[in-house]
């Protein structure tokens, strides 16, 4: 017995996370929302509507897993990688939130989570090119995306081109690479490549 239907429900997941992160994106710039000048009711929503962005496209990577593109011991720390540098980066999203403490330690979350993050999809897109059990562009997909997050977002801002971020354009890419990627989660987990149920937990 496989695990498809779960890999699928976390490509499904994934794609209307995405949707969301651009959705959110846009509004962000629309009314002017960007952190941490901005406050009130439509900050937080914007927020929060983030969050649920992060958490379902978090959700969408494990279906990576699951789905078979990648395996073993290293498909589980790549992929976990990513869920918990997500999580970790929601955490410190809402006690920021809430606790509203400029000068805080809470502030660690943030660089840790996402550190986690970006080498944990570096070393997934790397995991489903290696393992070859995903076929056609769906094999290259995580790659691609690995390669746009370090080169047209993570590089610039190492290397304090983009000191304040990467800006409207750049994340709305984000969100299309993140779509693309869950999209190919979504029609590649098929039953020949998904792993076998309990492998997965």
């Amino acid at each position: 017995m496989t695990n498809s239907t779960p890999a699928r429900k976390a490509g499904m997941a994934g794609m209307a996370g995405a949707a969301v992160w651009v959705l959110g994106i846009i509004m962000e710039y629309a009314f002017g929302l960007q952190p941490p000048e901005a406050e009130g009711p439509l900050y937080i929503a914007n927020q929060l509507f983030f969050f649920a962005a992060m958490a379902a496209i978090a959700f969408g990577f494990l279906g990576i897993y699951w789905g078979g593109g990648v395996s073993g011991h290293f498909g589980k720390i790549s992929t976990g990688m990513v869920v918990l540098g997500y999580a970790l980066i929601i955490v410190g999203g809402f006690l920021m939130l809430f606790l509203g403490e400029d000068e805080s330690p809470i502030f660690i979350l943030f660089p840790i989570g996402g550190t986690l993050m970006d080498v944990g999809v570096l070393l997934t897109g790397i995991g489903v090119a290696r393992a070859a059990n995903w076929t056609g562009w769906q094999r290259w997909m995580p790659l691609i995306y690995a390669a746009f997050l370090w080169l047209a977002i993570e590089i610039p801002f190492i290397a304090g081109v983009t000191p304040d971020g990467p800006g409207m354009v750049p994340e709305i890419f984000m969100g299309i690479g993140l779509f693309m990627v869950a999209l190919a989660t979504y029609t590649a987990s098929t039953e020949e490549t998904a792993v076998p149920l309990g492998a997965a937990s």
